[in-house]
């Protein structure tokens, strides 16, 4: 009996000694310290942005079509990596954008007729030809406000400000 109460008291002293040991050590982690990212500041798209600036003009209807348009022939040119070309023709006194999907492109990959869009008094007018069809070519008019405001309620700004640098303009005025 005498030996139980030595070795349970000896036991107990060990664990107390212990405890405190551990009691008094710093902590082993490091305490959870919060990272905010940095964000950098992305200029909103404006109107007078739009307007004074041709490639990125090109870049917020191009992202319309692919993203908000319903003429599926425009899911052509939505790889954002290749990028796109815009050749730009006057036929009949109004001006024509054919965008082709590729910022390299060459002529020999051309067979196809691309999607293209007109501009006139605010207004885009998307236009697609009807492949293996012999209906009407597909149509759809949306003013530049509303490609504008719809970016920037998708928050795509960054997205769409960058669009630039995978566009190629070739004008054949």
């Amino acid at each position: 009996m005498k030996k139980i109460l030595v070795t349970s008291l000896t036991i107990l002293t060990i664990g107390i000694i212990v405890g405190l040991f551990t009691l008094h050590q710093p902590p082993t982690t490091t305490p959870f310290v919060r990272q905010t990212r940095v964000r950098h500041h992305v200029a909103p798209i404006t109107m007078a942005t739009v307007k004074n600036n041709d490639a990125l003009r090109f870049s917020c209807i191009i992202y319309y079509a692919v993203k908000h348009l319903k003429i599926q022939r425009w899911q052509e040119v939505s790889d954002f990596q290749l990028g796109w070309q815009v050749e730009i023709y006057t036929e009949n006194g109004q001006t024509k954008y054919l965008v082709w999907p590729d910022k390299h492109i060459q002529a020999s990959a051309k067979q196809l007729q691309p999607n293209w869009f007109t501009f006139k008094n605010g207004q885009v007018t998307y236009d697609s030809f009807g492949v293996h069809t012999f209906q009407k070519d597909l149509t759809a008019t949306v003013s530049l406000t509303t490609i504008v405001t719809q970016i920037k309620r998708d928050h795509a700004a960054k997205l769409v400000r960058h669009m630039p640098t995978n566009l190629v303009i070739k004008d054949h005025r």
